[in-house]
């Protein structure tokens, strides 16, 4: 080990006073006839890596590559000749992968992705039952306040309130005694995700939600306020902008599919005009 550990550390100084060809080639790892070479290593290491760091990584990057040409070589000796032709398998995984870069290159040059209102607007209408809620959602106001609560009876009134000017004096109340104060009033969210953040256990929240508009509770520390303005049942229909992201995220798709299934055929047909394959 004291002697892998000189090694290593005047490999690196090598490095550091001289980078030349002869150098970067010296081998500091070897398993059967397979070589581990400083360049190899220097080639993981970030820029700017301090000596100790760059030690770490280099003991590192050799051990595991010993541990993996140590399980290449049990694997080559003992599996059998038909499992280890692995060459269709590379073969067809360079294939895969070269398709797949050329068209997702092309899909980001020539695919529309602009979705119209009117788009997402039908396609929600033609597709509704694809749309149906699997949890409760909410449009609500949150408070969390420190106890003790300043003017208790005040709160209260401001957060039930429906008047605008309750809702000015509820903003300035808030920002100087409330530790969180989320306006979901203008958007949907999981109410199970809201009712997370306070103290107390609800075991039936879709029962609640349908009895209560206004919820209060309490821990050693703070006051917490919740006032449901909307809510939307789990197995009802999604309302249309709680899902208008991952409607636009289907017509995209669907058009990513037609754009391949056209570019292939026309691929195909190209090339059958021109007489660039036989099928015999």
């Amino acid at each position: 080990m004291i002697k892998y550990s000189i090694l290593l550390l005047f490999s690196l100084a090598l490095l550091a006073c001289n980078s030349n060809h002869d150098i970067n080639q010296k081998a500091i790892a070897k398993v059967g006839d397979k070589f581990l070479y400083l360049n190899e290593i220097m080639d993981v290491i970030p820029n700017s890596t301090s000596k100790e760091d760059s030690i770490l990584i280099s003991a590192n990057y050799i051990h595991q590559w010993v541990k993996k040409q140590l399980i290449i070589s049990k694997a080559e000796l003992n599996l059998p000749e038909e499992d280890k032709d692995v060459n269709k398998m590379v073969e067809d995984y360079r294939s895969s992968l070269i398709i797949y870069k050329y068209k997702q290159k092309l899909i980001e040059q020539k695919l529309d992705t602009l979705v119209t209102h009117s788009e997402i607007d039908n396609y929600y209408r033609k597709n509704s039952n694809n749309f149906t809620l699997n949890h409760n959602i909410i449009k609500a106001l949150f408070i969390k306040i420190p106890k003790p609560v300043p003017n208790f009876k005040k709160i209260q009134k401001l957060y039930r309130s429906k008047k605008e000017k309750d809702w000015d004096e509820l903003e300035d109340y808030c920002f100087q005694n409330a530790t969180k104060f989320d306006n979901f009033s203008g958007q949907w969210i999981s109410a199970k995700t809201l009712f997370d953040q306070i103290p107390k256990k609800i075991d039936n929240l879709g029962r609640l939600l349908k009895s209560r508009n206004h919820f209060e509770v309490e821990d050693s520390t703070h006051q917490y306020f919740i006032k449901i303005q909307n809510v939307e049942f789990k197995n009802n229909l999604a309302p249309l902008s709680y899902v208008r992201d991952d409607v636009k995220k289907i017509i995209i798709n669907k058009r990513k599919i037609e754009f391949i299934k056209n570019l292939e055929e026309s691929i195909y047909r190209d090339a059958e005009s021109k007489n660039k394959f036989k099928i015999y």
